[in-house]
């Protein structure tokens, strides 16, 4: 059973020397998401941290990160934030922040307070002591870290290569115990967090890349092994329709689409002896248009006469 189609993503990377580490970021995101297995519609960020001249003339450092409410296939360099990191790392050394202080305060710490408000996991990237860092959710990741039995099958997967991060919603404490994890192993090469996705690095924007395809690709490999030969989740566990009961049931859905909800419409109902029920024996259909359907309810007003003459009989 493949996880990923194809079984493994090939490095699709191409070298630019015109590209400056914005491009860079914009290329490498549009690369990443090109394919939905690694990175969903409107999820994952990106970030690279470079060195940029402010509006004063003056040298900083700038985090860029993946603007809220953008989509890594389609982002330009418009949907990217950029922050001053110097006023971003100070942030450490405190033990808890709201996500209300953490929008307020990284809307402090934009370079143009007209870019877009930067994504609930900026502090992530922030914290994180790596120019190039790459947030997202594989399918094949996900097989592993969405399982009840998660962390073993990381470690068996990657051994020391990942640190295992338990589940915790997106925020200041996430950023944190990420941070903390990667300054405690620095010999690992990406982070799992459990029940949500991976976090890759790297030196340069073709580095990152790399890395998160190399995750992807050995996630991929140790899920098809381990399924060989099994059904997905069980198995059936009822026997496919037969092409007619599949026929009949498409064309009844279509005449008669209310019998998938509680009622017809707000007012009461009078319902109908069971004779006007309908008998279906698909067994015996040679044509699905044989058999018909007689409504059997009718719509009452609240002085109890029907409102509307009762239904003709409809033919499926």
């Amino acid at each position: 059973m493949a996880i990923t189609s194809p079984d493994a993503f090939e490095n699709l990377w191409v070298a630019s020397v015109d590209r400056d580490e914005l491009d860079a970021l914009v290329y490498r995101s549009n690369l990443l998401a090109s394919d939905r297995a690694i990175v969903n519609f409107g999820g994952g960020n990106t970030s690279v941290k470079s060195r940029e001249v402010d509006h004063t003339g003056r040298e900083a450092s700038i985090l860029w990160v993946k603007g809220s409410g953008t989509d890594l296939a389609t982002i330009d360099a418009a949907g990217f934030t950029g922050l001053r990191l110097d006023e971003i790392l100070p942030l450490t050394g405190r033990t808890e922040m709201s996500d209300e202080e953490m929008v307020a305060y990284l809307g402090r710490c934009q370079v143009d307070p007209s870019m877009p408000r930067a994504s609930i996991e900026t502090l992530l990237h922030a914290f994180v002591p790596h120019a190039h860092v790459d947030h997202t959710h594989p399918d094949s990741i996900g097989a592993i870290v969405g399982t009840a039995d998660g962390e073993r099958l990381a470690q068996e997967c990657f051994g020391p290569d990942a640190v295992w991060i338990p589940y915790i919603r997106p925020g200041f404490a996430l950023s944190k115990l990420v941070a903390e994890a990667v300054a405690a192993h620095p010999e690992a090469k990406m982070v799992l967090l459990a029940k949500h996705g991976l976090v890759t690095w790297g030196d340069t924007a073709e580095e990152a890349y790399a890395a998160t395809l190399d995750a992807i690709n050995r996630a991929a490999a140790f899920v098809a092994e381990r399924a060989a030969g099994k059904e997905p989740f069980g198995g059936n566990r009822a026997p496919a329709l037969t092409s007619s009961w599949r026929r009949f049931s498409q064309r009844f859905a279509v005449s008669c689409p209310w019998m998938g909800h509680g009622s017809f419409r707000s007012t009461r109902r009078r319902r109908c002896s069971s004779s006007h029920a309908a008998t279906i024996r698909p067994s015996s259909l040679r044509s699905v248009r044989r058999v018909r359907i007689i409504s059997c309810t009718r719509d009452v007003g609240r002085s109890g006469s029907p409102s509307t003459p009762p239904q003709k009989t409809r033919r499926c």
